[in-house]
This record gives structure tokens, sequence and C-alpha cells, in this order.
């Protein structure tokens, strides 16, 4: 019987010795911490996207003007390729201005938009260039403050003016062939405001 105890308790004491293990050895067989989760994704602002109206057009004010011309056979061009039915915009064109060959050998051209036109005037100084549109630039859709006066506004290659009119934007670029060295420029803000406020209704619906 003794010897028995003695062989139980032998293995209970060694097997008691293999769990005892000092501060050390527990920290040196400890399971690696476990890393940090990553931080949360910042959220990234959200973008206002410029969006776009269609402007309501006064047809019957621009009709009245357009029968009102009596020169309006004289036009060095008029938009008589332009389908009435379709035009987005009255189309309003330059008069009195001299024109030349453009580089392609053409005089001036015009194109029929989706939400207006365009109509390019080759001249010895500068070209002119003229677009108008029925698309108002809007920011969560609120439609931006619009101004019936013509506004100049210089540029690197000659000049533009902006101006609306019957409810739709124009705008008449000035496109540099030649500088003045005084001035660095082709045309003067007073020049260019008086070819846009000679503008004329050349088409309407």
């Amino acid at each position: 019987m003794m010897a028995r105890w003695l062989v139980a308790a032998s293995a209970f004491a060694l097997a008691g010795c293999g769990e005892v293990r000092t501060p050390a050895e527990r920290e040196t067989h400890a399971p690696p911490p476990s890393p940090p989760p990553p931080p949360p994704a910042a959220a990234e602002p959200a973008q206002v996207e410029p969006q776009s109206l269609k402007a309501e057009i006064d047809w019957d004010a621009a009709r009245e003007d357009f029968a009102s011309r009596a020169d309006r056979n004289d036009d060095t061009f008029t938009a008589q390729s332009a389908d009435a039915s379709d035009i987005a915009v009255p189309i309003l064109l330059p008069t009195g201005v001299v024109t030349a060959q453009s580089a392609d050998g053409g005089g001036p051209r015009f194109m029929q938009l989706p939400d207006g036109y365009f109509a390019a005037y080759p001249g010895p100084r500068y070209d002119i260039v003229v677009n108008g549109t029925n698309e108002m630039p809007t920011v969560e859709g609120k439609p931006r403050t619009r101004n019936e006066d013509a506004v100049f506004t210089a540029t690197a290659a000659g000049a533009q003016v902006a101006l609306s009119r019957y409810g739709a934007d124009y705008l008449i670029e000035f496109e540099c062939k030649e500088l003045n060295p005084r001035t660095n420029t082709c045309i003067e803000a007073d020049e260019a405001l008086e070819i846009a406020e000679n503008l004329v209704v050349a088409g309407s619906r």
C-alpha cells in the first residue's frame, strides 16, 4: 500500500512541477497581443456636380424683334440653314463686321446645336465666334444669377463678351490674329461691347 502511495505521489509531484512556471517563463510563452483594429476610413466629402436647367425662352419677343428688322435681307451672313422648328434659342448674329477668308478658304460658318448654335466670322484682325445656349448652369438645383447687361472680359487670346437675351445666354469671343503692341490686344472693350450690343435676331421660331 505504501509503495502505491509513493508512486502516485511521485507522479503527482512530477505533473505539478510541469505546470509551475516563473513569471518570466509565463511572459515568454504568452501569445503575442492582437494588432489593433485599423482606424475607420474617413468618409469622402460629397461631390456637388454642376447641373443645368433649360431656360424659358421668350419666343414672342424674339419674333417681334426679327419681324421689325428692316435690314434682315442685308446681313453679311444669315442663319438660313437653321431649321426654325428645331432652334433651341433665338439666333443672334453681328452685323456690319468686316469678314475675311478663313484659313480653310471659307467664309462665315454656322452650326445648329441641340442646346443652341455656333457661328464663326473670320476677320482681318480677329475672328468672331458667337455661341448661344439655353443651358442654365446650376448648383444644387438653383440657377445662377443672370445678367442682361453685356460683360466684357479680356482673355489671353483676345476678349469675350457675355450677355443674356430672351432668356438665353450668349458668348461672343474675339480671337486675335495680330496684337497692338501698345495695348497688347487686338480689340478694346468699347469696340467689343458695341459689336455685342448690335447683335440682331437672324432666326427664331
